[in-house]
């Protein structure tokens, strides 16, 4: 199998609609095994990304439409289901550097285009703040797998996950991985420091290149900064200036009771207890810029990785 972040985000793809799955009371389920069990080829034993994509054919073979705000709403509690299987089937302590007491998956809707008052996905452990989903290459704090449920968007164009390989740049450049990540002000999650961002847009990463209009996907990632894989995505922006745009966003995570795993994790990459602040930064200002920007350029040039080259 290649390294190369492309051919790992071509080989990650998994169109659920070739699952056979039961529709009950508006709910698929259960999962497959054999569902879960190419997720941990990929994900928990293999380069660490999984795409789940092919709503739109599953909701069709049962008669329901994805532009249906029923039908995409059984279809994203769908790709949640196949995330929790996932979860309780991988072997979560060998990919965390630390011991971290994950006791639960958590999921959250967001808002994927705008600005989200009040966040958090943990309010035992992290405080209620405005959250923006546009953000530079980072990882996901404390959490070693994620998933991430997109669309369908309406008047969207970009928004595109992008995965990027920092595994294999820390490998071959000698990087530790606490000297990877730096805190982000407005956010729990932790940047990839500046001086590592470009080459790692440039020769590890790679756009997934999925439907998000007519279909959605879940990216699947081992987030761990120590052997995972750091995600961003390019920018969202309206098709139709004069129409009203919709990027709807399921995070899911791996969540804990004890506030101290927390803590824990942050101390292991070298890194201070982050003071978050609950405002993020106005639109054309340098903090703006440097994390709360989609990845639009930098990239190697090529096909994006994805369904069709």
């Amino acid at each position: 199998m290649s390294n190369t972040m492309t051919d790992i985000a071509r080989q990650a793809m998994v169109d659920v609609s070739a699952y056979d799955v039961e529709l009950t009371d508006g709910r698929f389920g259960p999962v497959p095994a054999e569902l879960t069990k190419t997720l941990i080829t990929l994900v928990a034993d293999g380069a660490g990304l999984a795409v789940c994509h092919g709503a739109r054919a599953l909701l069709a073979r049962h008669g329901m439409d994805i532009h249906d705000e029923d039908a995409a709403a059984a279809a994203r509690d769908y790709f949640e289901a196949v995330f929790r299987a996932f979860a309780a089937e991988a072997d979560i302590a060998k990919h965390t550097p630390l011991v971290m007491g994950y006791d639960q998956v958590a999921a959250m809707d967001v808002d994927g285009f705008n600005k989200n008052t009040s966040f958090t996905p943990n309010s035992d452990h992290t405080e209620s703040r405005e959250f923006l989903t546009t953000k530079c290459v980072h990882f996901d704090a404390a959490t070693t797998f994620i998933g991430n449920v997109y669309g369908p968007n309406t008047n969207i164009t970009g928004g595109l996950p992008i995965v990027g390989n920092t595994r294999e740049y820390c490998r071959t450049q000698g990087v530790e991985p606490a000297d990877l990540v730096e805190l982000m002000p407005h956010s729990y999650n932790v940047a990839v420091r500046q001086e590592h961002t470009a080459a790692i847009l440039s020769d590890h990463a790679a756009v997934v290149d999925v439907d998000l209009i007519d279909d959605m996907a879940m990216v699947v990632l081992n987030n761990e900064v120590d052997g995972g894989l750091a995600h961003a995505g390019s920018t969202p922006s309206l098709t139709d200036p004069a129409k009203p745009g919709k990027r709807p966003l399921r995070h899911i995570e791996l969540q804990f009771a004890d506030g101290q795993n927390l803590d824990n994790w942050y101390r292991h990459y070298r890194l201070g207890i982050p003071e978050v602040n609950v405002k993020v930064p106005d639109v054309n200002t340098p903090q703006h810029d440097r994390y709360h920007r989609g990845v639009d350029s930098g990239l190697a040039a090529g096909t994006p990785a994805g369904q069709s080259d």
